[in-house]
């Protein structure tokens, strides 16, 4: 045994490259299992963290119309069904459209202000979901001038202190109340960044939808007596519950969703739904799993191709007494030694990378001491690999005949030469099928950012107000901008047009035909500002801003597909919003992802300051754009000093309206680029032992007159070979793959040929890079020390 170590470390040093690449690759493969696994777990536990877990189904609702559920359910719903069945044991509905809204807490010279989501709730809430309480109690809600907050806004807001009976006001219209003064009377644990549930202020509804079956506002959630009742409370709701009775179409349907079903529930393009992928999640655990092979063949041919370093110690062990089992066990043995180092290794890497930045891509928590099952996990897969990885070598290393290893033929067998082939072809084909894949990524996610929106979005910045500072200061606001010379224009608007797949929308009547279209309410000069002209019609005047009952509207052009005689000039049939007069018409617009289908959208002219508190200001071309926010920010800080804002780019707007993609992006794209260095790890060290036992031949070679060019062409043409029959195979896949992934969008870029052929030549060149920088030192060799020294 001791021997059989002694003979490997020497071979160690002999090819200290090959062998340090191939440790090195096996660290790095278990740390990239190691992370993509911790995001996989993330995922899959996603809606897991509430004791209740197994007992919560969302309502999901159906007019009639096909098969489309909503999430979002009208509160008037809540208070006629929910109540219907006696599976139910508490229900709550949490309103879907929350946003962040400016609170104060302290007095005089201690008031500080925050921007924090406020969620509107039904007073079961804690008992649905059963969140961790800090302090406080869970009943606190049914008291309406009671809120609950989470454990780190308790501390943004009042440090050390308790929180229990502190004042939280805003001057904001919240919920349709104008302004509000809470007390708060419970701290829960903040809810996991994988779960539904946003950390903000829990409140309680206010009454203003209650008997409303049109506006859905509302997401619904149950708990159940059982997981089983839950077709029950379906069934019961669908053959017994009279919607007609309530004006509601007779063949509405309701839905019930297990709350950890809704995370990869397909088809949502909902905002303030948290979705994901579950091919993503195949995907990446496939590429954890092909890491892992990869480095384990490597390792595999790393020992097969050591083999007739070390057989002449193997027989002479023989020969001394040792057992063929005895001599098969102490190799395997020592694979799966240095797989469990490799692993200790990726371990300690991983515990050093997470005290970087380097793993800030990943939306799961790094820690390794939430991970201790995970750990235990891989250090047994560790094992398996060294298993898997050694039997096959030991075995081999031991079951050849004497005179073949003592003619040093062993490394050239056919067998042998079979066997690391095929394991470098498997390298081949993932390594062509990843650089394809991740090419598209990268394409699709370029030309979604590159995508023409249909306005001006590089010269315009936005400030999210309060809707206090908006209401008092709105006229004051845009005279001190434009102050400024590099300011041209400031308009308003009630949301970050372009940073959503979801906005309002209503049905609306004309002509006697009713149709659905997207609304966001603007002012007068908004159109103008971002730079969207209008092409038929007129754009909105100041004028234009008459009442609540009466508004001014402007379609994009996509309304005339479903509504083709509609004209400027004609009215909309009233609805509840009142009164529209359409002025114009623009061109068609991009305002949301290019995930989400095109739907008619609708600007309003609204009458109201109060309502729009996003600021869009438009820049001058050439305008220094710091010194345009440094502006901005004064400007804002003399208004208000305590109110917290960031100005913002549609750069910024596109990164988070693209967080998903751009988060695949890195994750398919950085461990497919560790899987294709692998590969490459696994050619360099094949190429090297293949010089190595064909010195002989190519000193022979040289002595017949072979050029050096002639010698690194035959070694070339070998490896261009299997190249291009493992593009062959790869290429199929690689479209399939990049086909279904693509569907995924409603505007997506094509299939271009080129980076096929692109793929190719690049693993072609990096393989003839490798094969000729390892064989140009024994193709230069003085031929007499080559057949001298075989």
């Amino acid at each position: 045994m001791k021997t059989i170590l002694r003979n490997f470390m020497n071979v160690l040093r002999r090819f200290k490259m090959a062998s340090f690449l191939n440790v090195i690759g096996l660290t790095v493969a278990f740390t990239a299992f190691l992370v993509i696994m911790m995001q996989v777990q993330y995922e899959r536990t996603f809606d897991r963290c509430y004791p209740t877990a197994s007992r919560i189904c969302r309502v999901d609702m159906n007019h009639g119309e096909g098969d489309i559920y909503a999430s979002v359910i009208p509160q008037a719903l809540a208070n006629a069904a929910f109540t219907s069945s006696p599976h139910i044991e508490a229900y709550t509905l949490l309103n879907s459209f929350s946003s962040k809204t400016y609170v104060n807490v302290g007095e005089g010279n201690d008031e500080r202000g925050f921007k924090e989501l406020f969620i509107p709730c039904y007073p079961d809430f804690p008992k649905v979901f059963e969140p961790t309480l800090v302090e406080g109690i869970a009943t606190c809600l049914e008291d309406p001038e009671k809120v609950m907050i989470s454990e780190s806004m308790a501390k943004r807001m009042f440090g050390k202190e308790s929180a229990i009976g502190k004042s939280i006001r805003s001057k904001d219209r919240v919920f349709y109340v104008d302004g509000m003064n809470f007390t708060v009377g419970a701290v829960y644990k903040d809810f996991p960044e994988n779960s539904q549930m946003e950390n903000g202020i829990y409140a309680r509804i206010n009454k203003h939808f209650e008997d409303d079956w049109l506006s859905q506002n509302f997401m619904g959630y149950l708990l159940l007596d059982s997981p089983e009742s839950r077709q029950v409370v379906e069934d019961n709701f669908n053959s017994t519950f009279d919607f007609a009775k309530y004006n509601v179409n007779k063949e509405t349907r309701l839905q019930l969703i297990p709350i950890t079903d809704i995370y990869y529930m397909p088809g949502q393009l909902d905002d303030f739904i948290k979705t994901g992928n579950v091919d993503t999640m195949r995907l990446l655990v496939l590429i954890a799993l092909l890491v892992i092979v990869i480095a384990g063949i490597n390792f595999t041919n790393f020992s097969t191709s050591l083999a007739p370093m070390r057989i002449k110690s193997i027989n002479t062990q023989k020969v001394l007494g040792s057992s063929t089992a005895s001599l098969r066990a102490s190799l395997v043995a020592e694979a799966v030694s240095i797989c469990v180092f490799a692993c200790l290794l990726a371990f300690l890497l991983t515990w050093i990378l997470n005290r970087t930045e380097v793993l800030s891509f990943v939306e799961a928590d790094t820690n390794l001491l939430h991970y201790i099952p995970l750990l235990f996990m891989v250090l047994g897969i560790s094992v398996l690999l060294g298993l898997v990885a050694g039997l096959y070598p030991a075995w081999y290393m031991t079951s050849f005949q004497p005179a073949l290893v003592l003619k040093g033929s062993f490394g050239l067998s056919t067998s042998g030469r079979k066997l690391r082939t095929a394991l470098i072809g498997f390298q081949y084909v993932v390594s062509i099928g990843l650089i394809i894949g991740s090419s598209f990524i990268q394409i699709q996610n370029n030309y979604m950012r590159s995508y023409k929106l249909g306005f001006d979005k590089d010269q315009v910045a936005m400030v999210t107000l309060s809707q206090d500072i908006v209401k008092k200061s709105g006229d004051l606001l845009v005279n001190r901008f434009k102050e400024y010379a590099g300011i041209e224009d400031v308009g308003f608007a009630n949301t970050i047009v372009g940073a959503s797949d979801v906005y309002s929308a209503n049905y609306f009547r004309y002509n006697n035909k009713e149709f659905n279209s997207e609304i966001i309410d603007v002012s007068w000069n908004f159109l103008n500002v971002m730079g969207i002209p209008v092409t038929s019609g007129r754009d909105f005047s100041r004028s234009d801003a008459q009442s609540d009952s009466t508004y001014a509207c402007i379609f994009t052009k996509r309304v005339l597909d479903v509504v083709p005689d509609m004209e400027p000039g004609y009215p909309l049939e009233k609805s509840w919003m009142g009164t529209g007069n359409i002025v114009g018409f623009i061109d068609n617009i991009k305002v949301s992802s290019l995930r989400s289908s095109n739907r008619p959208l609708l600007f309003r002219l609204s009458a109201r300051f109060d309502v729009l508190p996003v600021s869009y200001i438009r820049l001058k071309v050439g305008t220094n754009v710091e010194e345009a926010v440094a502006h901005i920010h004064r400007v804002i800080a003399d208004i208000d000093p305590a109110y917290p804002f960031e100005v913002e780019f549609y750069d910024t707007v596109f990164n988070n309206l693209y967080h998903k993609e751009q988060y695949l992006k890195k994750m398919i794209t950085l461990f497919s680029l560790l899987a294709i260095v692998l590969s490459i790890v696994g050619v360099f060290g094949l190429v090297v032992f293949e010089t190595q036992y064909r010195r002989k031949e190519i000193g022979v070679r040289k002595v017949f007159g072979a050029t050096v060019q002639e010698i690194l062409n035959m070694f070339n043409k070998i490896y261009l070979k299997v190249v291009s029959i493992c593009f062959v195979i790869a290429a199929p896949f690689a479209y399939y793959g990049v086909h279904k992934w693509l569907e995924n969008f409603s505007d997506k870029t094509p299939i271009f040929w080129w980076v096929f052929v692109l793929a190719f030549a690049v693993v072609a060149a990096i393989t003839m890079l490798t094969v000729t920088f390892q064989n140009w030192k024994a193709a230069n060799e003085n031929p007499v020390n080559s057949v001298k020294s075989e």
